[in-house]
């Protein structure tokens, strides 16, 4: 059986051939915490300004009573909007520190094997054959929680950008230059091993096309070219004809 060593750390990864388990780092986790941070406060910053702003449109143009009303129901709204999103804090927090924790990558020596989920497990095999290109990410905050992200992309992707064409990522890895690299050697002695087969199809000469079918292959495109020729000058008739038919009485 395959030896299994788990890559922490600095830890250089071993002589390829046998397979490497990478998990995801703990900053990963912190990083999405930061985010979530990040959105609450800008989206609850946008919301007290709007009813700041309602609420002293409002309160001027109707009477004190009526305004102390207002400003009560003002108050109960707050109240529950900071429940509900207590309730979403929590779950979200568990559920992202369970959902990290599922992260599971296995690099073998012929593909690349992707685990996620919490309630929906998936398990995802990229092989080699399929990669055309592998990439290395760090945003802003990733260089923060000193984090990468490696993208596989495959011929089976849709888009044009790497972004929709990534097969999968292998999210929030500490040591992503040393995983990349050791990624592309793989790769790299995969496609040696397997890319470079000839078949006896391609070492078999050329056959040279015969005498006669040039001649076919002359007079068809003989008869084209006259065809495209005709339809050019019907073409240029009708446009004066156009223009003529255009122009003021």
């Amino acid at each position: 059986m395959n030896e299994v060593k788990i890559i922490k750390g600095s830890d250089i990864p071993p002589p390829p051939g046998k397979p490497r388990i990478i998990r995801p780092s703990r900053n990963l986790l912190w990083k999405n915490y930061l985010l979530y941070i990040l959105v609450f406060i800008i989206f609850t910053a946008v919301l007290l300004i709007i009813f700041a702003l309602f609420g002293f449109w409002l309160g001027s143009e109707l009477p004190e009573p009526q305004t102390r009303v207002l400003y009560e129901a003002f108050f109960w709204m707050g109240v529950i909007y900071m429940a509900i999103w207590f309730g979403i804090t929590i779950a979200y927090l568990v559920g992202m520190r369970l959902y990290v924790k599922s992260m599971l990558f296995i690099v073998h020596g012929h593909e690349i094997v992707v685990h996620k989920g919490i309630i929906n497990k998936s398990e995802k095999h990229v092989p080699y054959r399929t990669v055309t290109n592998i990439n290395m990410k760090t945003g802003p905050f990733d260089r923060l929680f000193g984090i990468g992200t490696i993208e596989i992309q495959t011929a089976g992707g849709k888009g044009y950008s790497l972004d929709e064409t990534a097969e999968e990522k292998l999210e929030g890895i500490k040591v992503y230059r040393e995983v990349r690299d050791y990624i592309l050697t793989q790769l790299r002695q995969f496609q040696a091993a397997y890319g470079t087969v000839v078949t006896k199809e391609e070492e078999a000469p050329i056959q040279p096309i015969p005498d006669q079918m040039l001649l076919e292959l002359k007079e068809i495109k003989n008869v084209l070219t006259t065809r495209l020729e005709r339809m050019e000058a019907k073409l240029e008739e009708m446009n004066k004809q156009l223009e003529k038919n255009q122009k003021p009485y």
